[in-house]
């Protein structure tokens, strides 16, 4: 086992994080590495957040880490961001968002950039939960770029999955029949301080109501304001249910 493997088993984040960068590198010896960890994985669960730009999916994962910190949890943070133009590279948005974080030491937060994949994920993010999970992180929280109805890599990815919307996402509510909206395990009315915010989450609970497959789990229609913190505490123990389930 090499020096780096061990070190992540460790937790060290430095050692993790040269193991991403390994990863994204490709080649024999990021396989080892997979290869040296996988009989380690399997402790973290993973949430992931989905759903139209602009719905504040950033926000709602900031607080949620506010809040998992506040209990003691550990937590990596995968944030997919559109690619560069220029350099390839992720263009790091949400480590911006989410700087208050970034000098916690149990907070590891990673941008990953699409590189023109589809799905709304990179195929490397469910090779870097698992590292992330072998490195000791208790809860992995996954966010998606914006996404179209077609995108849904999330899925794989992910034990919880998250749809966000806002009050103005009346056209995206009439997707609820096909893609993104499906794959819901919870649904997230966010800014629901603004005007229409009920309406859209009644509009959700009806579509489902008429959904043609139902699963035993029926998914809650959640109403937050991530910018102020409310419904987060709420949203978490959603989470526990879901996961119980």
């Amino acid at each position: 086992m090499t020096d780096t493997v061990q070190r992540l088993l460790a937790g060290d984040q430095r050692a993790l994080s040269q193991a991403i960068s390994s990863l994204e590198r490709g080649g024999p010896e990021a396989a080892q590495v997979m290869k040296a960890v996988d009989p380690q994985t399997g402790r973290a669960y993973t949430i992931g957040i989905t759903g139209p730009p602009g719905a504040g999916k950033s926000t709602v994962l900031d607080r949620l880490t506010e809040l998992l910190r506040g209990q003691g949890l550990t937590v990596g943070i995968i944030a997919v961001d559109p690619t560069s133009p220029f350099s390839g590279g992720a263009l790091l948005g949400d480590r911006i968002r989410m700087q208050r974080h970034y000098l916690d030491a149990g907070v590891f937060i990673r941008s990953v950039a699409t590189r023109g994949q589809t799905g709304g994920l990179p195929r490397i993010v469910k090779s870097i939960v698992r590292l992330l999970d072998a490195a000791g992180k208790d809860i992995v929280l996954v966010e998606t770029v914006g996404v179209g109805q077609t995108e849904l890599g999330i899925m794989g990815v992910a034990d919880t999955v998250l749809v966000t919307l806002m009050p103005e996402s009346g056209d995206a509510v009439q997707t609820l029949k096909a893609g993104v909206m499906e794959i819901a395990d919870i649904y997230l009315v966010n800014k629901a301080d603004r005007d229409g915010a009920n309406q859209v989450a009644a509009a959700i609970r009806a579509t489902l109501q008429m959904a043609p497959t139902r699963s035993d789990w029926d998914p809650p229609v959640m109403l937050t304001q991530a910018n102020t913190g409310e419904g987060i505490k709420e949203l978490w123990a959603e989470i526990q249910e879901h996961r119980q389930f």
